[in-house]
């Protein structure tokens, strides 16, 4: 099958996303600290803000947990200082993409060091999404 066939595009992300800890939006309102009767809404609604990464998987709202701080019950500023760099032209599966791997300046994904290296994973992201200037 040509790269460019859907079934094959199907199956390039379900395999991603097979690759990450995806959580749910009530476990997320839940490590937030958030009580509300729609998690969905109040996902969506920090997502349309710029404030953490979403996916739609089978209908509903998943989350990666790289982008949750644990410990403290928030999400890591870095998430919307990513996001707030993203070109439109980026997906958010070519994001986690990006996030999950191993990167050279860092030696493992850049999401396992939020939290700790953040300046240097904005200036990383800067690189990848600068426009390649040839001549």
């Amino acid at each position: 099958m040509p790269p460019g066939n859907s079934s094959h595009k199907v199956s390039v992300a379900a395999r991603l996303l097979a690759s990450i800890d995806l959580i749910d939006a009530s476990q997320a309102c839940a490590l937030l600290c958030i009580e509300t009767d729609d998690p969905e809404g109040a996902m969506r609604a920090m997502a349309c803000d710029g404030a953490l990464i979403t996916l739609v998987q089978g209908g509903e709202i998943r989350l990666p947990l790289f982008q949750f701080d644990t410990e403290n019950g928030r999400v890591f500023s870095v998430v919307r200082d990513i996001l707030n760099l993203r070109p439109a032209s980026l997906s958010n599966l070519r994001l986690y993409y990006w996030l999950t791997r191993a990167h050279v300046d860092f030696g493992c994904a850049p999401a396992h060091r939020f939290g700790h290296d953040d300046a240097a994973i904005l200036a990383a992201f800067r690189r990848y999404i600068e426009p390649d200037h040839h001549g």
